[in-house]
């Protein structure tokens, strides 16, 4: 007996707006073509550096991060935001003071149009 997915015209958009954002997700740390996969030892080397790559890799790559140049207050506002509205596992006090201790030296404020890519939903 064969059986056949049968997907319906207002289902289909969806499911390919799923795949699409699933498929680039998932490349986001793979190693293209004169590409090396990021490691910790990758970034600025701080105190904090590993612990604040495992919290931030799982979501994207740290591209991401160093376009950012939030200052403490900022990089604080969204470690909060990425936590309600990402699902990020909430740090305890101790962890982030690690993370906004990292975040602040390694990825300082940036001012005017040196400051890369903002992401338009990050809190304001």
């Amino acid at each position: 007996m064969k059986h056949h997915l049968v997907v319906s015209a207002g289902v289909l958009p969806a499911v390919l707006l799923a795949v699409s954002l699933i498929v680039p997700a998932a490349g986001l740390a793979s190693t293209r073509t004169g590409e090396t996969t990021e490691t910790p030892d990758s970034l600025p080397n701080f105190p904090g550096r590993d612990e604040t790559f495992g919290y931030c890799i799982g979501c994207h790559s740290f591209q991401v991060v160093g376009r950012q140049g939030m200052g403490r207050e900022r990089w604080d506002e969204t470690l909060t935001w990425m936590t309600a509205r990402h699902s990020m596992p909430a740090p305890d006090a101790a962890m982030r003071k690690v993370l906004l201790d990292y975040l602040t030296v390694a990825y300082p404020e940036q001012r005017g149009s040196a400051r890369g890519w903002v992401n338009p939903f990050a809190p304001k």
